[in-house]
């Protein structure tokens, strides 16, 4: 990942709520399977495994958050488990295995708790974190993003 996209990532994190950081890790983990395409095309074998080890961790986080207390959450995790054995298969074998299956999976699920995350009103996972206001400036091809720099002082754990 560029850092860019690690910056815009941890953007988002601070910001959501449980639903919604389901959505920002289904998206970390298409952006990582494909970059490890690319870098698959490329010949690049240690940044293609590396990339796939990555959505391995992403896909772990996704698993590690999943409640199992009814039978859509046990069909979700069998997705999951098929997801990663076959991103497992492609580190294995240095070379792509279903990932095309994968990602639509991946999608289709990213897609159904992009809806669910719409209707969640929960407040953000972490607290005393920096509000980002986004749109204050702007030029020519980019949009700034912006802190507040005294909310600093207010950040991190409180006793």
């Amino acid at each position: 990942m560029t850092k860019e996209q690690i910056n815009t990532y941890t953007m988002r994190i601070t910001q959501s709520n449980a639903s919604s950081l389901a959505v920002v890790l289904y998206d970390m983990i298409l952006d990582c399977i494909e970059e490890s395409e690319a870098r698959d095309q490329a010949g690049d074998a240690a940044m293609f495994e590396h990339s796939l080890q990555q959505a391995k961790g992403f896909l772990h986080e996704l698993m590690a958050m999943s409640k199992m207390d009814s039978q859509v959450a046990c069909d979700v995790m069998s997705l999951y488990l098929f997801v990663d054995k076959q991103l497992l298969m492609s580190v294995v074998k240095r070379k792509p295995v279903h990932l095309t299956e994968s990602k639509r999976i991946l999608t289709k699920l990213r897609s159904s708790f992009l809806e669910i995350s719409r209707t969640d009103n929960d407040s953000p996972i972490m607290e005393n974190t920096q509000q980002v206001y986004a749109g204050l400036t702007y030029g020519k091809g980019y949009l700034n993003e912006s802190c507040n720099p005294l909310e600093g002082r207010k950040r991190g754990l409180q006793a």
